[in-house]
């Protein structure tokens, strides 16, 4: 078809001049002040016209009404944002013993990955090569729901493993709270830092063998000697937050009862245009369980210390795994240091993207499985 007559009917349309627009004479004899729509200045000058004064913007004024706004700005961690840096230090788990079969593992997988039966409306794939093409929308489960499944089964099959071993004595009943939100506060001279998240598992317990510390007083005082390295010019508070709503007190599950925090555990899914490389994953996940040891530390008016925590992340069919001892809240003073062992990007299982389904796990390392267990099941002894 030729298309000439109508790019010369469109250019004549846009060629065209309408008449401008005149004041209707029945506006005009009302008497009403008429203002020209392009002035840039048209609601200031019809404010100092009028003698008004600019209202508070409706969005400050609901921050300013929350029940949680202070007045002292707090630097707030959620875990919503990658580290500049990371982390990059390493340290491995003794292997731990547990009666649970390769094909059991392979099923809790494919429980998250294949079985469940959520229909979803799942994000729009990016292709980072022929990033122009628009993919249709599939339904399925969402990647939150699948790892968060997978990591309940691993954890049930770990427990029970250890009940049947006799690994778990009577006294290490465990009390699982599920997307339960957690939030605790350090106060010093400078700024409130608060630390934040809700984890998919929180796990706490009776017996309070679980927080006791993985290295002895000696064993601190040598790693308090060592030196850290400087990251000058870069602020150590670069990757947090300012902000004026946040809980001055510590808020965790259960919190009159009389338990103790055991570990955390919890997934992410990644961004498909900015994914975080192992090292910032890594750092997330140091610092959600450095927030449950501080919240163990502060569930009471008396702190506690030191305390161990521990915290598992799985992204991608990797498993972060991080176990926390606190030896001190006081972020300034370097005579005693923090301790963490940590496992990070060990691969479990390789997942397909999300937008395919995984008929069937080829490769399962049960070494990562094993370390998880050593992780959940390693508890210290009192010096």
């Amino acid at each position: 078809m030729d298309t000439r007559i109508f790019k010369e009917i469109y250019n004549s349309r846009i060629n065209r001049k309408m008449p401008s627009f005149e004041v209707p004479e029945a506006v005009k004899e009302v008497n009403v002040k008429i203002y020209k729509a392009n002035d840039p200045f048209l609601f200031e000058n019809q404010l100092k016209a009028e003698n008004l004064k600019a209202q508070e913007a409706p969005e400050d004024a609901h921050k300013t009404q929350h029940p949680l706004h202070k007045e002292e700005k707090a630097y707030i961690f959620e875990g919503e944002h990658a580290f500049s840096d990371g982390i990059a230090q390493t340290v491995l788990h003794n292997l731990a013993k547990v009666d649970v079969s390769e094909e059991a593992v392979r099923d809790s997988i494919l429980h998250g990955e294949k079985y469940d039966p959520s229909l979803e409306k799942l994000p729009r794939r990016f292709d980072p090569v022929l990033f122009w093409m628009k993919h249709i929308r599939v339904h399925g489960t969402p990647v939150l729901k699948r790892n968060n499944i997978i990591l309940d089964n691993l954890l049930r099959h770990i427990i029970f493993a250890a009940i049947r071993s006799g690994a778990l004595g009577g006294d290490a009943l465990f009390h699982y709270d599920r997307d339960e939100a957690i939030s605790t506060i350090l106060k010093d001279e400078k700024r409130p830092f608060v630390l934040r998240g809700m984890p998919h598992i929180t796990v706490q317990t009776a017996n309070s063998a679980v927080n006791l510390p993985w290295a002895s007083e000696a064993e601190v005082q040598a790693a308090s000697a060592e030196p850290l390295p400087d990251i000058y010019p870069i602020a150590p508070e670069i990757d947090l937050r300012l902000q004026n709503v946040y809980n001055d007190e510590t808020l965790i599950p259960r919190r009159k009862s009389d338990l103790n925090l055991h570990s955390l555990l919890w997934s992410r899914e990644q961004d498909q245009k900015y994914p975080w490389t192992r090292e910032q994953n890594a750092a997330n996940a140091i610092m959600h369980t450095y927030g449950a040891a501080v919240a163990q530390a502060t569930r009471n008016e008396t702190p506690k210390l030191p305390v161990m925590m521990r915290g598992v992340q799985l992204v991608d069919g990797r498993l972060d795994l991080v176990a926390f001892q606190l030896n001190s809240l006081d972020r300034n003073d370097d005579s005693v240091k923090n301790i963490v062992w940590l496992e990070k990007g060990i691969r479990l299982y390789k997942p397909k993207p999300y937008y395919e389904q995984l008929q069937s796990v080829e490769e399962v390392d049960m070494n990562s499985f094993k370390k998880l267990a050593a992780l959940v099941l390693t508890f210290g002894k009192e010096s």
